[in-house]
Formats: structure tokens, C-alpha cells, sequence
């Protein structure tokens, strides 16, 4: 069955490569480099040159981003966090809030993570559990902008190793959906 052509450009993001479940323009991605080449540019915070057990608030206020849970301190694991050996422990939940609204978040993380996306106070998406093991990523891309995100460990232990997070230049997200479309079907 065919869309009317009204609504055929805004399944545009349907088409991203190794895109996992839609629900509210949000697309889920367990493949970093599938993430990357999606998304684009994107800030990454590594949780490096902090004491253990420093706990983390606004020491990353100059990238837009504030830790609002007042209790995520600074951990060194070379088990847990492998890609520099130092992450986060949300000591329960993480919870984010940023400057400006973004449209993708990612992190690399250990157990299970949930990411729940915010804007002006309200959630509009819940990603699915992810995980059980070391080295896992969950990133998300969204065509509605969030200003806020939680994440979950559904054991209540979330830690993450490093945490990805942007928004395209003005004019650019029709440009990534069309880059992912074309992606794609030069694959098959």
C-alpha cells in the first residue's frame, strides 16, 4: 500500500540504517557506527581528569550539559568503562539537562541502559531496555527536540563510559534523513 505523497516524506526516517523500533520520530541504533553515520557531528564527554568519586553536576556547563541528579560520581573500571577506563556511576539513574535542545544522544555503557527524552518538562519517548554484558551502546536520533534525558539501568545501577549528544547545523536534518535513505539502498 502506498502513502499519500503528504505523508510520504515524513517516513523519511524509517529508511535509517539498522534503525530499531520508531515511536514519536525517534530512531534506536545499538551499532555505534551506524549511530555516527547518522547522526553526524556530535559532543562526547569521556569522564576523564576527575578524582573517583568526584561527583558530577555542572563541570561540563561550557557544552551545554548539566548533571541534575547531584549524586552520578566519577569511576575508574577498566572492566566496566573500556574504552578509557573512567565513567559515570548515576548511583540509581542519570539524569541530563541541556542548553539547547538536541536531536541525538548515545552512550557506551556496561549492564542495561533505558533512555527516556524530555522537553520542557514532559516525556514524549521511552527507548526499550538495552543490554546485559560490557561495552554496550544504545543511541538514539530524534526529529523532535529534547532538552532532558534519564537513563535507566532497570537494575537501578546505571553507569555509562563515555555520553554522545547534538544537534545539526540549521537546515541539516533533511540532509542526514536523505544520507541515511541513500545508505541504505546502496546496501541492498
Amino acid at each position: 500500500m502506498a502513502l499519500p505523497r503528504h505523508l510520504a516524506g515524513a517516513c523519511v526516517f524509517c529508511a535509517i540504517p539498522l534503525a530499531l523500533p520508531v515511536s514519536a520520530g525517534v530512531i534506536e541504533f545499538t551499532d555505534k557506527d551506524e549511530w555516527i553515520n547518522a547522526v553526524g557531528e556530535f559532543t562526547t564527554i569521556g569522564f576523564t581528569g576527575f578524582e573517583i568519586g568526584t561527583f558530577i553536576t555542572d563541570q561540563y556547563a561550557d557544552l551545554g550539559i548539566l548533571f541534575t541528579d547531584w549524586n552520578d560520581s566519577i569511576q575508574f573500571s577498566p572492566t566496566a568503562f573500556p574504552n578509557d577506563e573512567w565513567g559515570l556511576d548515576g548511583n540509581g539513574d542519570i539524569s541530563v539537562a541541556f542548553d539547547t535542545p538536541q536531536l541525538w544522544i548515545g552512550a557506551d555503557f556496561p549492564g542495561i541502559l533505558r533512555i527516556e527524552l524530555y522537553r520542557d518538562g514532559r516525556l514524549f519517548y521511552v527507548s526499550k531496555d538495552y543490554g546485559v554484558g560490557i561495552g554496550l551502546f544504545v543511541g538514539l536520533l530524534s526529529t523532535k527536540p529534547f532538552d532532558a534525558a534519564l537513563l535507566i539501568d532497570a537494575a537501578g545501577e546505571a553507569a555509562i563510559d563515555d555520553l554522545h549528544f547534538g544537534v545539526p547545523a540549521p537546515g541539516a536534518l533533511p540532509l542526514l534523513a536523505l544520507g541515511a535513505l541513500t545508505r541504505r539502498r546502496r546496501r541492498r
